[in-house]
């Protein structure tokens, strides 16, 4: 059943997004602003008017695992940024130590994406630029809306049986033994409304050997995911980094989704920090050089004022980096 309000507020907000989008300032400036500010960076290989679709993340994994033609073993580290808007790359792309600046600088590349959706003029093929269905996206390759799609239009909804997730993909298809998916929000993998509670429970029915892990805190989920790329068996890992969603959302002085704003740009840099030590980790195995690692940073959405979820330009873009170019 159609809800009348809910598409008459996504109708406008159609409009406002086709017409110019609000700045962090809350002016109002055409969508070009933005993508001009991007693409200044330097750092992206695409235009941002010519971002990639999150679900293509999905498909490199997948071709990664099936299409391996080095002769070692395929193996992935994916690291998520949650909230983490691609400008904000523009503190760390220079620095010592950090994730995608190591990307880049080892052969790598970074490119712009966009979520919350396949077309940002059709409000009927709109999902919300938040958390589960922007991870959801990227680990299924489809949106949540339109044939074959997830169905995660917003947070607390629990996915579909169909499409399965990459790790399901992997472990059935015997592509790899083993998987790990580690994060801090109770939302994905905790309660009646989690995201994935229909793929743990077919993955236990099925004695796949996926490890869906909840800690409370970046920290814990940084010292897990260590663990786990130091495992023998490690075959897709995964994790989720909270600082830049934590330090976007709240009220008050030192909150909101903008460079201007020093905890964000903490948070990002915090990001960078752990996720460059697990890089270092993954090369550290004793059997690294007979693997072939796939790394992957992301993020599920960006952020505008002190919230996202909207199909602002600066929700919807988002970035990826990863050690092997398209």
């Amino acid at each position: 059943m159609f809800e009348p309000i809910r598409y008459i507020l996504a109708f406008f907000e159609s409009i406002v997004v086709f017409f110019g989008v609000l700045s962090n300032s809350g002016q109002l400036t055409i969508p070009g602003d933005y993508f001009t500010k991007l693409n200044r960076m330097g750092i992206f290989e695409n235009q941002a008017q010519k971002s990639l679709p999150q679900t293509d993340i999905h498909d490199i994994i997948l071709k990664h695992f099936t299409e391996n033609a080095s002769g070692k073993t395929p193996k992935c580290l994916l690291i998520g940024y949650d909230g983490a808007r691609p400008d904000a790359l523009a503190f760390t792309i220079d620095g010592n130590e950090n994730g995608v600046r190591a990307l880049r600088s080892g052969g790598g590349a970074v490119y712009n994406l966009y979520t919350g959706g396949s077309n940002r003029l059709n409000p009927f093929s709109w999902q919300d630029t938040s958390t589960a269905p922007g991870w959801t996206t990227m680990l299924t390759g489809c949106w949540a809306k339109g044939e074959g799609g997830h169905g995660v239009s917003a947070n607390g909804i629990n996915k579909a049986e169909e499409p399965k997730l990459i790790f399901t993909e992997l472990l059935e298809a015997d592509l790899t033994g083993q998987t790990a998916f580690v994060v801090s929000w109770g939302g994905h993998f905790q309660g009646d409304g989690a995201s994935y509670k229909n793929d743990i429970a077919y993955c236990a029915e099925k004695n796949l050997n996926a490890n869906w892990i909840t800690l409370g805190t970046d920290e814990l989920v940084f010292e897990q995911t260590m663990a786990e790329v130091q495992d023998p068996d490690a075959g897709m890992v995964m994790c989720i980094l909270e600082y830049c969603d934590h330090n976007g959302h709240g009220t008050g002085e030192g909150t909101g989704f903008y460079n201007e704003n020093p905890n964000y740009e903490q948070a990002i840099k915090d990001s960078e920090r752990d996720a460059y030590a697990l890089m270092q980790e993954v090369k550290a195995r004793p059997t690294y050089d007979n693997e072939d690692w796939l790394i992957i940073i992301t993020t599920d959405h960006g952020g505008t004022f002190n919230g996202h979820g909207s199909q602002f330009a600066g929700c919807r873009q988002t970035f990826l980096a990863l050690n092997k170019p398209l």
